[in-house]
């Protein structure tokens, strides 16, 4: 209304000062409204402990969406920049913490190396640099590294070599694992190498005396378990003197690799092959966890 006015008629409104006053005043509401769901997430965060990341994250990246205007109105913005630092101090400690009870790095036991490391990767740079034994952590990984090593070669040197002249490449195989594909039901990795390139496969193989046609496998590693689904005609089968054999020659990626890990370390493991009307289930041998260990400890090694 007041800007369909002529100047002279503007000139001569009593309380123009008061619709500037109003404007403003209403201007400043859009903008604490605005801004009322940052300070929300701000005021939950609450005392800052190492499972605070996530809500520290979220107000974070609210905040950092927010237009410059609105960013003013977050009027306890100064909490989130303490608990980022309350929680880069208690993220440090606890790495500091872990590096401090890593202990004697061995091959089979190096869990508290991983757990130290994983936090310390999970660090910005800026918190990294702030890690007082960062070095002790870059000593056990180094011994780690070393004992990996020398193993592997020692472990390698017992292994069965196939050679594929052809293709120029080379397969290990651990002492344990059977010559002949007819021999027994198991599971086994073996190793791969064509100059640099190292790679890993796993054989999963049913023998017995009467056909499954499996197509499932169910992995029962204590009480995880792991699942594997093929069609019929992934799975080799032949048969020879009143004995069946089922088998799969499959590629290995990290979900393997855990899966593996996982069977070695574990109390019983049983492979169930599964078909539509039949399945075999087999336990996993000591000696056969072992050569699985081997065979990943050349392969980490190798890689």
């Amino acid at each position: 209304a007041m800007a369909a006015l002529t100047e002279e008629e503007r000139e001569s409104l009593e309380n123009a000062a008061q619709l500037d006053s109003a404007r403003s005043a209403y201007d400043e509401l859009v903008l604490a409204e605005a801004a009322a769901p940052t300070v929300e997430l701000i005021a939950a965060i609450g005392e800052v402990t190492l499972e605070s990341a996530g809500a520290i994250e979220s107000a974070r990246a609210s905040y950092d969406a927010l237009e410059a205007d609105v960013q003013a109105h977050v009027g306890n913005y100064a909490d989130l920049e303490a608990a980022e630092q309350a929680y880069s101090e208690l993220a440090v400690a606890n790495v500091e913490e872990l590096i401090a009870a890593i202990g004697e790095v061995t091959l089979d036991n190096h869990a508290g190396l991983d757990a130290a490391q994983a936090a310390y990767d999970a660090l910005s740079e800026e918190q990294r640099a702030s890690v007082s034994n960062s070095a002790e952590l870059g000593a056990a990984a180094e011994a780690y590294k070393a004992a990996a090593q020398a193993e592997a070669e020692a472990l390698l040197a017992t292994f069965k070599v196939e050679e594929d002249v052809v293709r120029g490449m080379s397969f290990y195989y651990a002492p344990a694992y059977p010559q002949y594909i007819d021999t027994r039901c198991y599971i086994m990795p073996y190793i791969g190498m064509q100059d640099d390139n190292v790679w890993l496969r796993l054989m999963y193989d049913y023998t017995g005396d009467n056909w499954v046609f499996w197509t499932k496998l169910t992995i029962a590693v204590d009480e995880e378990r792991y699942y594997r689904t093929y069609s019929y005609y992934d799975v080799v089968r032949d048969n020879q003197y009143g004995a069946v054999w089922e088998y799969m020659d499959d590629e290995v990626d990290d979900w393997d690799i855990e899966m593996l890990w996982d069977i070695v370390n574990s109390e019983t493991t049983i492979i169930r092959f599964e078909g539509d009307e039949k399945w075999y289930d087999h336990t996993v041998s000591a000696s056969d966890k072992e050569a699985i260990r081997d065979t990943l400890i050349i392969y980490e090694a190798l890689k």
